[in-house]
């Protein structure tokens, strides 16, 4: 995965987006595209390294440095289910255990 920030409004992830987001996370997949198309600011950054987390205390503190739109763009891609979840601290918390429940498995 990588951050991204857009130079203009454009789609990401078929969710519509905007520069003064700051960076966005996204696949390398889409970090090409948008860059093919002039449209990002600057260049495409590596995404922390969370994707493959284990539960552990560093793990979480990688996702706290997430905003929470970000965090449900992650939840998405991992499909971690979120039933009543809407606050940051409970979205890190879920992410977290459904990925000790994964690694368990």
């Amino acid at each position: 995965m990588k951050f991204v920030k857009l130079s203009q409004p454009t789609t990401v992830d078929g969710v519509l987006r905007n520069p003064i987001e700051g960076e966005i996370p996204t696949s390398d997949t889409e970090a090409k595209r948008l860059k093919d198309n002039n449209l990002l600011d600057g260049e495409p950054t590596d995404f922390p390294d969370i994707d493959e987390g284990d539960g552990d205390d560093d793990s979480a503190a990688d996702l706290k440095k997430l905003s929470l739109p970000d965090l449900h763009i992650l939840v998405t891609k991992e499909g971690v289910p979120l039933h009543g979840v809407t606050k940051k601290d409970e979205v890190i918390a879920a992410i977290t255990k459904y990925r000790a429940d994964k690694a368990q498995a």
